[in-house]
């Protein structure tokens, strides 16, 4: 049985993650690499074919001290699936590294390393623009298309990323080199090794300025037949940067790409289903917005308490019903814990009182308390507030630190009355 893509990521990450324990050693170590790859089976489906070219990409990955080359490689899979040819404007790829990249930073916080520049640019770019955090990648390429000054801001990344990229093609030949001389060089190994029986993915047009990368038309057929593969594997090792960096913060390998919240309607249904039950048990008064205290009486909108783009999920022991208009003036502010906390257990514990028969529709609440049904809808209300106390204390201080504003207090609260 072939292995998945997500397979295939795994294991190349791990293969390739070994690093000889000296230098004598080295070719061997590297020899028992690209044996273990094929006796793994991890040149599935038309990679079959391209047994050199999968093991030139984990050399890529198995080393990073930056985010530079997976989201160059990202930019590149981008384009190709846009419709790009085996030739690629400079000036494209750059833009696209900055669509890449622009979500993880801008608008799930995460850090790229205190060594990386990336980061400081993108920030740079965000104020300049005005654009918000959550963006279209098109509305960032346009920026881009019209801001001649942004775009020499990214020449730093013009000059080194390409060439550094395919250092792991020239291993041999660049051993023992001076640092400073390895870029001219890679270029010069690029452009010969083209007519090689192992070339390198691309070369490079326009000397120190690169214009344009061209791609090796063996290696253009490879990504475009296994761009799908081929993107899993890139952002599988962009992931595993960004988790290395941004340690205990949730769901890292959803804050990859542009947001796509879903409809929320199992919650709605939820939600709906436990705001019958509290009208015929007569507790119509309880089912309120827990940040106005008014009653929701029809239909209501739902709040993730802690801010999606900080957990990047729906499940539902972090979604409560509110009113339209406090999930707009809410945002991505973390809520104040002394006061909202207590509220949002409070009608916790009637929704899972009011879902004990259905054990199905509490699985998000066993999992993340680490209880079975049975122990979770005999909880009291203390109980239940010490297991929230227990996991919002140690998120939010997660996200303060990433920068979301912590301490938010609905403005109009002291013109309502909470029951």
């Amino acid at each position: 049985m072939e292995p998945s893509a997500r397979g295939w990521a795994d294991i190349h990450k791990s293969l390739w993650s070994l690093k000889p324990a000296c230098r004598s050693c080295g070719d061997q170590v590297m020899k028992q690499r690209d044996a273990a790859l094929t006796e793994a089976g991890v040149l599935v489906g038309a990679a079959l074919g391209y047994p050199e070219k999968t093991r030139g990409l984990g050399r890529v990955f198995a080393d990073m001290t930056n985010s530079y080359k997976p989201i160059w490689f990202l930019a590149i899979v981008s384009l190709l699936k846009q419709g790009a040819g085996d030739e690629l404007a400079m000036t494209d790829v750059l833009t696209e590294m900055v669509v890449v990249a622009w979500y993880p930073v801008n608008l799930f916080r995460l850090s790229l390393g205190c060594q990386d520049r990336l980061q400081a640019t993108l920030l740079e770019i965000r104020e300049k623009s005005g654009l918000a955090a959550n963006a279209s990648p098109d509305a960032i390429r346009r920026f881009l298309a019209d801001s001649p000054a942004t775009r020499r801001v990214l020449g730093y990344f013009r000059r080194y990323v390409p060439t550094r990229f395919l250092a792991p093609w020239f291993a041999g030949e660049l051993h023992g080199m001076e640092d400073s001389l390895k870029d001219s060089r890679i270029r010069e190994l690029a452009r010969m090794s083209q007519q090689s029986d192992d070339p390198s993915p691309y070369s490079l047009v326009g000397g120190v300025e690169t214009k344009v990368i061209l791609f090796n038309r063996s290696w253009h057929a490879f990504l475009l037949e296994n761009l799908g593969v081929i993107e899993s594997f890139a952002e599988h090792n962009f992931a595993l940067y960004l988790q290395s960096r941004n340690p205990n913060v949730p769901g890292v390998l959803n804050k990859l790409k542009p947001p796509s919240m879903g409809q929320l309607i199992l919650a709605h249904e939820f939600w709906r289903q436990v705001q019958l039950n509290f009208t015929q048990s007569g507790r119509t008064m309880e089912f309120h917005d827990i940040y106005s205290g008014r009653q929701l009486e029809g239909g209501f909108s739902i709040d993730h308490f802690l801010p999606w783009s900080f957990v990047a999920h729906d499940l539902l022991w972090n979604l409560v019903p509110v009113e339209a208009t406090t999930n707009s003036s809410k945002g991505d502010l973390l809520p104040d814990l002394d006061l909202y906390l207590p509220r949002l257990v409070k009608v916790q514990m009637g929704a899972i009182q009011s879902m004990k028969e259905h054990p199905k529709m509490l699985e998000d609440y066993t999992n993340c308390f680490k209880q079975d049904v049975a122990c979770l809808v005999d909880m009291s209300e203390h109980d239940l507030a010490t297991k929230y106390r227990e996991v919002m204390s140690a998120q939010v201080q997660i996200a303060e630190n990433m920068g979301f504003q912590p301490g938010w207090i609905m403005r109009s609260l002291s013109s309502t009355s909470y029951r």
